[in-house]
C-alpha cells in the first residue's frame, strides 16, 4: 500500500499533480482499483523539457530510491503520442541515469494515430457521423 499522500508530500518536497487513493470515484464507471500519487515531470515538446525532466527527477531520486518497493510500484511513466506510422524518440542519458539512480523502471506507451484513424467504440450517433463524413 501506498504511504498516505502527505507523506509523500512531505518525502518529495513537492506537491503532487494527481493524487487518488484507492476506492476514490474516479467517473461515473471507474473506481480506483490502487492508491497513486503521480508528478508529472513535463509536458514535453521539445529536447530542452526532457532536459529539465532530468534535472527534476534527478533532485528527487534520493527520495524516491527510499521507497519501500515491498508495498507500492514507482516509475518513470513516458507517453507520446505519434501521427507517423514510423519513428520514436530518445531519451537523454541524464534522464536514463536519474531513473536508476531513483530506481525507478521506464514504462513507455506510443499511441500512433494516422490521419485515417476512427475512435473504437465510438459512441456518437449516426446521424453525427454521416455528418462528420461529408464535411471531410
Amino acid at each position: 500500500m501506498l504511504p498516505p499522500a502527505e507523506h509523500l508530500t512531505q518525502t518529495f518536497g513537492i506537491e503532487p499533480t494527481r493524487s487518488l487513493r484507492q476506492g476514490d470515484r474516479v467517473s461515473k464507471r471507474r473506481v480506483q482499483p490502487v492508491d497513486l500519487w503521480q508528478l508529472d515531470l513535463a509536458a514535453i515538446q521539445d529536447g530542452e523539457s526532457l532536459q529539465n525532466a532530468a534535472t527534476q527527477l534527478k533532485q528527487l531520486a534520493p527520495a524516491i530510491a527510499t521507497l519501500d518497493r515491498s508495498s507500492c510500484r514507482a516509475e518513470l511513466y513516458i507517453s507520446t503520442i505519434r501521427e507517423e506510422d514510423q519513428g520514436g524518440f530518445s531519451l537523454p542519458t541524464e534522464l536514463v541515469i536519474a531513473a536508476a539512480e531513483a530506481q525507478l523502471s521506464i514504462e513507455v506507451s506510443i499511441l500512433i494515430m494516422l490521419d485515417d484513424y476512427v475512435e473504437p467504440n465510438s459512441v456518437q450517433p449516426q446521424s453525427q457521423l454521416e455528418g462528420a463524413s461529408s464535411k471531410s
